[in-house]
């Protein structure tokens, strides 16, 4: 699964093979149900496979409403439920007290996953 970023919309690639989601860019959708579901029907679809391999997700958001992060909480927490070993990487910009403080929130909400916080000059120029 690979969805484009868009104005309001993240890049989003599920590598379902080697168990990578990356959610990378500016989440504010307009209607987050109909841009989120869709993630996490495809992350139920291969529960079982993500249960006995390792998972990475990699977050880069410039900017994240709070309905975003509750549909990124719960993707989250999808996966952590059913990983046996989650490594989460969460890119933020190094000037950005806001989301650095999100991935601290996040962090100590998943205290048995192996959580990276990344500060980055510019979300737009990191490949995740």
């Amino acid at each position: 699964m690979e969805i484009e970023a868009h104005l309001n919309n993240p890049y989003v690639k599920l590598d379902k093979e080697n168990c990578i989601l990356t959610i990378k860019g500016k989440s504010y959708p307009e209607h987050p149900s109909i841009f989120y579901n869709p993630i996490r029907e495809e992350l139920e679809k291969c529960s079982d496979y993500m249960g006995s391999n390792d998972v990475t997700i990699n977050l880069g958001l410039e900017i994240m409403n709070s309905v975003s992060s509750k549909y990124i909480y719960d993707i989250v927490l999808t996966i952590y439920n059913l990983s046996k070993n989650l490594n989460i990487n969460w890119y933020y910009e190094n000037d950005d007290e806001d989301m650095k403080e999100e991935s601290e929130i996040f962090k100590s909400t998943f205290p048995n996953s192996n959580f990276n916080i990344i500060s980055v000059e510019d979300i737009k120029d990191i490949t995740i």
